[in-house]
């Protein structure tokens, strides 16, 4: 008895305060669910801001979500933040286009942090220390592995569609530049399409045109951060894409982007768009209609 008047007591003074606290947490998920389902579902595609690196988050209008390379460092983790929901947890799809460090050292915190379903790996032989810390972390948390070759298509099932166009299913690998081993692909949602080369040379890039890639691209993400030798002519009398985006570091060694590169963009693209001018960059669409929407 003495024990029934206790809870009650406790009840009594904490009942209400329990009740609203549940009643707001309920409210919250329930206006989150319906805001969920109301909201056009649209493609987003976010050019992260990582510095003198590649990260490339797609969003697809169903919820699903693909990582394309994770940057030199673990900003990856902050930037993907302001992108993603509190509540995302899983990323379907993970890419690492190639061995280089300002690819794939940003992969190992991602694949700790995230439950990764699938990771899609370059066929370019990597031995560096940090090639061998992120294939320890795949095979630590089971992804499903896959080594990518032209035709491999990635169907999220919602009309986004992704589609392998290097390297080819032949391709040998070479210790001396793993840049010619880079995944590259197109992404298409209704009329709109986003090329992704990594850091593909130009000599290479002849092997990307054909029926898969469409003429006209909307959005090209500049090849190797914009050296002189990537994106070259021919590509861009092909594509000639309404926006080109550089991916790259503030006052990098390297000199990204190459001036002679910005002139032929110029003279085929209809806005240049940098990471480091901009910050994050990041592309939405239901398919017809294109948003522009950057941090800076």
């Amino acid at each position: 008895m003495e024990q029934r008047k206790k809870y009650a007591l406790i009840f009594s003074e904490y009942g209400k305060v329990i009740f609203v606290c549940c009643f707001i947490v309920v409210s919250l998920v329930s206006i989150y669910l319906i805001v969920s389902l109301i909201s056009p579902h649209k493609l987003r595609v976010s050019f992260l801001d990582v510095g003198q690196g590649d990260a490339i988050l797609i969003q697809t209008p169903s919820g699903k979500s693909m990582l394309i390379d994770g940057g030199p460092t673990n900003i990856v983790l902050e930037k993907m933040a302001h992108e993603m929901s509190y509540f995302d947890n899983d990323i379907d799809v993970i890419v690492a286009t190639h061995p280089d460090a300002d690819h794939v050292a940003g992969l190992i915190p991602v694949l700790e942090k995230y439950k990764i379903l699938t990771t899609v790996v370059s066929p370019a032989d990597g031995t560096t220390k940090i090639v061998d810390d992120l294939t320890s972390h795949i095979v630590v948390e089971h992804t499903d592995t896959h080594v990518a070759q032209r035709g491999d298509v990635i169907d999220f099932h919602d009309g986004v569609v992704v589609k392998i166009l290097y390297p080819s299913a032949n391709y040998v690998g070479k210790k001396s530049d793993t840049n010619d081993a880079s995944v590259s692909m197109v992404i298409t949602y209704g009329d709109e399409s986003f090329l992704l080369t990594g850091d593909l040379p130009s000599t290479e890039e002849s092997k990307l045109l054909g029926e898969d890639l469409p003429k006209y691209i909307t959005v090209y993400k500049v090849g190797h951060h914009g050296s002189k030798y990537s994106s070259g002519e021919q590509l861009l009398t092909y594509i000639k894409p309404e926006y080109a985006v550089v991916s790259a570091g503030k006052d990098n060694k390297y000199g990204h982007p190459n001036i002679e590169t910005i002139d032929r963009l110029q003279k085929y693209a209809q806005e240049i768009l940098s990471t480091v001018d901009k910050g994050t960059i990041s592309f939405i669409t239901d398919g017809r209609m294109m948003e522009v929407k950057t941090s800076k």
